[in-house]
């Protein structure tokens, strides 16, 4: 499951929505393009040190830009039966599995060091359980989804 779609209403015009997620976009420090009433990102940032300012964000309350977890976004939008605008996105979220992986690689590494047998069972059966709840949880399921979600939402509200 690389790709997460989400489906949004709203009562803005579709260029109005374009021009408001292109705003928080460039904010956030993502290339893209915009095509009629679709914009595609071509570059998302990437952060190698926790000192790079473009990790941190103040327009969420946990603080972190969650353009810089993931790999690309696509926002496409079109009037509903409703006349309502419909926002669909599309967020690749291949570098978020890359930060998991990582993630598995270093728990790994940790537990080839422990020597005693049952030290290294206790020490996998916490890993992962922690494991599963902060990366896969976190990393997947909240910053690569949820926090894109609600910023796009803000952005429109506001």
């Amino acid at each position: 499951m690389k790709h997460k779609t989400y489906i949004l209403r709203s009562g803005l015009s579709a260029e109005a929505v374009i021009a408001r997620v292109g705003k928080l976009l460039a904010k956030e420090g993502v290339q893209f393009r915009a095509e009629g009433f679709s914009i595609y990102s071509i570059s998302t940032p990437i952060v190698i040190l926790s000192l790079q300012r473009i990790l941190y964000s103040d327009r969420n309350w946990v603080g972190l830009n969650p353009f810089t977890f993931i790999s690309g976004i696509d926002v496409l939008c079109r009037l509903d039966k409703t006349g309502l605008t419909e926002i669909v996105i599309h967020v690749n979220k291949f570098r978020t599995f890359l930060w998991v992986a990582f993630s598995v690689w270093v728990s790994a590494l940790t537990v080839l060091g422990i020597s005693k047998p049952n030290g290294a069972i206790l020490f996998i059966a916490v890993g992962l359980a922690a494991w599963f709840a902060v990366v896969w949880f976190g990393f997947v399921s909240f910053i690569g989804g949820y926090l894109i979600k609600k910023e796009i939402t803000d952005c429109l509200s506001a």
